[in-house]
């Protein structure tokens, strides 16, 4: 086959024999002067200049096995249009936001295409001549790169006729072939479309005039421009407050060319109105928080599908003031609402803003619910940094805890939307502000003496109002019909959850949420707590204490009648086993004035001392009876049995009445039945 080299076709000593000549005549030819070598190799790789061979027969065998020689039929250096180049340039903005005219974009992607044509055809030629152990002679493929150029270019043939410039000599075509290989398709671009020197406005200047925008005063553009114009008449001096370098408003570019020049307003205004330029500065001028919620692009997400696989938490301030003791307030709550139902747990209120003690009444409120309700622990739990942050067993109680970034993220804060412009809204217990931007949302200001008031209700009529409207919201019917058709929000709550979840294990829980109550177990049987007693629901839960220690500590939560009635001990950080209040297992010492609950719970005490006895009773008979003698006595004995005579003691009368094993009271409370 044809090879290119340095812009010349040439052929190989093999392609002459396989075109059916012979090396014999290639020998003479080359020694009569009839051709000239291009390059000399060894094994049938020195190459032929094809333009040199002057035999006519010899051309024409040479054509007829390879095809006609002719230098633009050549693939190595085939130009082919770089589509990736012309849409760059295409999508291409200049500092003024303009994109770049048509046939300017065909222009560069030409000029991208010849220099793609250079790079593949060195490649090849590279290789070639590795093969035949030579090196690439770069002076000469510019020389001949540089015709080649010209030919694409000034020629009608050319694949870039009349579209691109040829350059003049070799050192620009070198510099521009190396910039291109470095920088890629920008480095087409001159400074007239998208380099520094190209703006009035330099990157530095830009930066600058952005920094003095950026400040949390949140100046005007006036007033950027006022600070930008007496910095370069010298009246102001700016510096870098990280570095304390100063600028120099007399500073020049490499070419002399002063960096800072004056500028009007309208021409600050633009760079500082920039879409890119605004969104950098957003929050330095706005804070972190606005940032989020304005700028910040948002996660697109779908509705999951089975209840308590998350819950979402946040604070709201109720949309109506209160007054307390001649003072307008708020009133807050913490709520948590399962995300796919919707369904609100019971929240925690409080007058003013909300503390970390309301986090854990909400908290409580929800593991209370779930446990009367027989619900699982709920897989994730969704909330912000405020007041969560700070508690540090979320991560242990929950598989998944997830901090927002912004409000809106909060599946919490669309329930909040739901609840306050749905259901409360219905039943008149929602105000809107004055200042909503829609009228529906708007609400009634009342003018009195020159003052715009606001009406204030009682904050238990408030709160009362709330819980009825959370009640009210979650017996009504899903949103999503379609997926839970006829299902309330309750519904969807209670019976579409997710089958992967555990059950709630208020033992482990307690410790987080729970009240606390150091006391001991007193005789074997119950312990003290908020002034009650509460026996021990399983006499093993005594195997686990420490010897010689009954002290442990006891995790507690009141039901919503401010009872309690289950606490559960833990001994250094040991979970013990829970203990019952038995206040509901006291019956009436009076046999004559006994009910039929009396009975059952005389029978409860019973069967629990029997349970007790039997316990210490399968204890004692695994303890051996061991006598004891001294070790000569022992000796004198020898193998001659010894007769034990037991001691006998007098126990006083009446003492086998108080014995363990004295009455069966499991049978005495039957009999009595």
């Amino acid at each position: 086959m044809y090879q290119y080299v340095n812009g010349n076709l040439a052929i190989s000593v093999n392609d002459w024999i396989e075109a059916g000549l012979t090396y014999d005549q290639f020998r003479h030819d080359s020694k009569d002067g009839y051709l000239e070598i291009a390059d000399r190799s060894i094994n049938g790789n020195t190459l032929i200049w094809v333009d040199s061979i002057k035999r006519p027969e010899r051309m024409r065998a040479i054509e007829k096995a390879l095809g006609k020689a002719n230098v633009e039929q050549s693939d190595i250096y085939e130009v082919t249009v770089n589509t990736e180049a012309r849409a760059y340039y295409s999508c291409y903005s200049k500092p003024d936001g303009t994109r770049l005219e048509a046939a300017t974009v065909e222009r560069l992607t030409m000029k991208a295409s010849l220099f793609d044509a250079m790079r593949r055809g060195m490649e090849r030629q590279q290789a070639a001549k590795a093969r035949a152990g030579k090196r690439l002679n770069k002076a000469e493929w510019l020389r001949d790169m540089l015709a080649w150029q010209t030919r694409q270019c000034l020629n009608e043939g050319g694949a870039a006729y009349n579209l691109v410039k040829p350059y003049t000599n070799t050192r620009s075509l070198e510099r521009a072939y190396k910039s291109y290989l470095t920088e890629g398709f920008d480095a087409l671009l001159n400074g007239n479309m998208g380099g520094d020197n190209a703006r009035k406005v330099s990157r530095k200047v830009e930066n600058l005039i952005l920094a003095l925008w950026r400040t949390n005063d949140k100046p005007f553009v006036t007033r950027v421009h006022e600070l930008y114009m007496e910095f370069v008449n010298g009246t102001r001096t700016l510096f870098d407050s990280e570095t304390g370098e100063a600028y120099d408003p007399k500073e020049t570019d490499p070419q002399g060319n002063p960096i800072y020049m004056e500028l009007s307003e309208a021409t600050i205004w633009n760079y500082l109105k920039d879409v890119v330029n605004t969104t950098a500065v957003y929050a330095d001028r706005n804070g972190h928080f606005d940032y989020q919620n304005a700028m910040r692009p948002k996660h697109h997400r779908k509705a999951g599908q089975f209840s308590l696989s998350k819950i979402s938490m946040d604070d709201v301030a109720l949309s109506r003031k209160a007054k307390v003791a001649g003072k307008d307030v708020w009133v807050y709550k913490y709520i948590a609402v399962d995300v796919v139902s919707g369904y609100y747990f019971r929240p925690a209120y409080i007058i003013g803003k909300p503390t970390e003690r309301t986090v854990y009444e909400s908290m409580r409120n929800v593991f209370c619910e779930l446990w009367s309700l027989g619900l699982p622990m709920p897989a994730e739990l969704e909330v912000e940094h405020h007041l969560m942050s700070n508690i540090p067993w979320l991560e242990e109680a929950f598989r998944f805890v997830r901090f927002c970034q912004s409000p809106t993220e909060k599946r919490a804060e669309h329930n909040i939307r739901s609840l306050k412009w749905g259901t409360a809204k219905d039943m008149g217990h929602t105000r809107g502000r004055w200042y909503a931007k829609h009228e529906a949302y708007r609400a009634v200001r009342n003018k009195v003496e020159g003052d715009y008031v606001e009406p204030s209700y009682d904050p238990m009529q408030i709160i009362m109002d709330d819980l009825a409207d959370i009640k009210r919201h979650n017996s009504e019917l899903h949103p999503r019909q379609k997926t839970y058709p006829g299902m309330t929000r309750r519904d969807v709550l209670t019976k579409q959850v997710n089958p992967d979840l555990k059950p709630i294990d208020m033992a482990y829980l307690m410790q987080y949420i729970g009240n606390v109550t150091e006391t001991s177990i007193r005789n074997n049987d119950w312990v003290q707590v908020d002034n009650t007693g509460f026996e021990l629901k399983d006499f093993g839960s005594l195997n686990r204490l420490k010897p010689n220690n009954r002290k442990v500590t006891a995790y507690w939560l009141p039901n919503s009648d401010e009872t309690v009635e289950t606490v559960y001990l833990y001994q250094d950080g040991v979970y013990i086993g829970e203990a019952e209040n038995r206040e509901k297992w006291a019956y009436n010492e009076c046999e004559a004035e006994r009910t039929e609950a009396d009975n059952a719970a005389m029978l409860h005490q019973q069967k629990r001392v029997a349970k007790f006895d039997k316990w210490v009773k399968d204890r004692r008979e695994e303890l051996p009876k061991v006598g004891h003698m001294d070790a000569e006595l022992a000796e004198a004995v020898g193998t001659t049995p010894l007769e034990i005579v037991p001691e006998v003691n007098e126990q006083p009368l009446g003492y086998e009445e108080d014995e363990w094993n004295a009455v069966d009271y499991a049978a005495l409370a039957i009999n009595r039945l």
